[in-house]
């Protein structure tokens, strides 16, 4: 990045990341990477085990010391400055709570270490842990708890010091379903009450879509994309993307037909005609695929389309999913919202698979 675009991107960011790499010997974990996440946001970095992510949100939090690159926070550079002496606060997956120091002394630890006055520290430990319900529990010790109480004095003791911006590496991950579930809530609902900016690092894509107001998706030290969770599910860039952001059904296209903005495609690999809106970034003059997600699928036992046989079916409460083999071998997915009527479709049956173009995008990577 020139240093005009840096400067550029410093400004209009809350937290600036230019051209930041890490290497380890001769591994680069973190490759080039540059993103400006805006005051008050809820940022994801999303991707697989090895991506990159948590390497990234330890060199935001001066935990790792960049091999090349800049980390901005506020407007001013903080690369070379301690983590103790960052405007940040990192919570962990593991929540690292003291076992023999109750509650509230966790929470106050920070604080008690910082040499703030009692009074203070009193003060700054009721009013988190009124907010975060953790009142009636601050006598308690971590053994005490629940996995979702204890993930909330965690929470606390990030909280009480008052970051400007809050780092969460795989906050979530030692809960069940249900409370992760209802937990991604709760730190949505804190997140807009405190208008804090909070930087999140999970591989679940469904906690990334729930909680975030942006995503960067990354793979092998780089980020392939950033937009808001409608942007990259509807508009992925690259058929990595498209299939790691939920699931994708992608065809490699061939010879194409226009009509206006629509565009038959010939797909061998489909075994037939698919039909996608046309897009200016995607030259069909080379090699480019076609992704239609499952639920713009319809399925229909007469009419046009791909002609395949169900070969599987799962019935999953709030919809149902069909794979279905096509004639051509390839198998695509299709899913139907659950609206409570008995399902006439079933294992063998012959369908005919189709989509409006609009919704499917072409992709040339």
């Amino acid at each position: 990045m020139r240093s005009g675009s840096r400067r550029t991107l410093a400004l209009q960011s809350y937290v600036s990341i230019e051209n930041l790499s890490k290497s380890f010997g001769f591994f680069t974990a973190v490759d080039d990477v540059s993103i400006g996440i805006g005051k008050g946001e809820f940022f994801s970095l999303l991707g697989p085990s090895g991506c990159g992510k948590s390497t990234l949100l330890r060199m935001i939090a001066g935990f790792e010391t960049p091999t090349s690159g800049a980390v901005r926070l506020d407007g001013e550079e903080v690369t070379d400055v301690p983590a103790h002496r960052r405007p940040t606060n990192m919570m962990f997956q593991s929540y690292a709570l003291f076992p023999h120091l109750t509650v509230g002394k966790n929470i106050a630890f920070g604080l008690a270490q910082d040499r703030l006055a009692r009074a203070e520290i009193r003060q700054r430990v009721s009013d988190v842990a009124e907010k975060l319900q953790l009142t009636a529990l601050l006598d308690r010790k971590p053994q005490q708890l629940s996995g979702g109480q204890r993930q909330r004095v965690a929470l606390a003791r990030a909280l009480v010091k008052r970051p400007k911006v809050l780092l969460l590496d795989e906050p979530l991950g030692a809960l069940d379903k249900n409370l992760r579930t209802e937990t991604q809530h709760e730190l949505v609902r804190l997140q807009r009450e405190l208008g804090l900016t909070f930087i999140i690092v999970t591989h679940d894509q469904h906690e990334a879509m729930t909680v975030s107001s942006r995503i960067a998706i990354m793979r092998q030290g780089k980020v392939l994309q950033i937009g808001s969770p409608a942007e990259v599910y509807e508009t992925p860039v690259s058929r990595y993307v498209a299939k790691f952001l939920g699931e994708a059904n992608v065809f490699e296209g061939g010879a194409t037909r226009r009509s206006g903005n629509d565009l038959a495609v010939e797909s061998a690999e489909a075994g037939g005609s698919v039909f996608a809106t046309a897009a200016d970034h995607v030259s069909t003059n080379g090699r480019f695929w076609v992704s239609v997600r499952p639920e713009r699928v319809e399925l229909a036992r007469q009419g046009d389309g791909l002609e395949g046989v169900i070969e599987q079916f799962s019935y999953a409460g709030s919809g149902r999913h069909y794979r279905v083999r096509l004639k051509s071998g390839a198998t695509l997915d299709a899913l139907r919202v659950n609206l409570g009527a008995e399902d006439d479709l079933s294992v063998g049956d012959t369908v005919f698979a189709s989509w409006m173009p609009q919704a499917a995008r072409l992709l040339a990577d």
